[in-house]
């Protein structure tokens, strides 16, 4: 995998997964995109740090061959780390699966939630599936995304995808306040990236 590095622009880093929605329509005329908000437990939120969230992340990503039920379609992903008082850190998600496969895209949705509860965190996440809200957003651009349907397309690209883009001072002072409170470096740290196309 490679990941974009944050030291980019945010406009930069949305157009590089923007590059990989592109490239996935060259060889498949529809994706079901399905995005998923990974959050922790309010009890486990605050004991939850900066490396902890990353050590998930990349647990979920990279286990995913052992849970073909749900990601053998699966095409790439692209995410976003953001933190907020509410909330904590928490990551936003997109799934874009191969559409000629994968038809119900709230089960899909619930499915990787309940692995994110259940395997990555051990009962200490919780999850939102956004799909099963999909027809209350103004500009949608989850679901299934036809290569024709230019509305659904552009929504994703120029909506959806720099949402989880951007550049956010929130997070950047929580990266640096667990830096400070653990000792670690924490310069390199990604609030964004997304997959190579995989069916390459």
């Amino acid at each position: 995998m490679d990941f974009m590095s944050t030291t980019e622009p945010p406009s930069t880093l949305a157009l590089g997964a923007n590059s990989l929605i592109y490239s996935l329509h060259q060889s498949y005329r529809k994706l079901m995109i399905v995005r998923v908000d990974l959050l922790m437990r309010e009890e486990h939120q605050i004991m939850t740090s900066i490396f902890d969230i990353h050590e998930y992340r990349a647990r979920l990503w990279n286990n995913r061959r052992s849970k073909p039920s749900i990601f053998e379609h699966c095409l790439g992903w692209i995410w976003g780390l953001e933190w907020t008082k509410e909330c904590g850190y928490h990551l936003h998600c997109l799934f874009a699966f191969n559409g000629r496969e994968v038809q119900q895209d709230i089960w899909y949705g619930n499915q990787i939630g309940n692995y994110w509860i259940n395997v990555i965190t051990k009962g200490k996440g919780c999850y939102r599936n956004c799909n099963q809200y999909k027809d209350s957003y103004h500009h949608l651009g989850i679901g299934k995304v036809h290569i024709n349907d230019q509305e659904k397309l552009a929504n994703l690209l120029q909506y959806v995808i720099p949402y989880l883009a951007k550049d956010d001072q929130l997070i950047r002072q929580a990266i640096h306040s667990d830096g400070l409170a653990l000792a670690r470096n924490v310069q390199h740290i990604r609030t964004f990236g997304y997959s190579n196309n995989l069916s390459l």
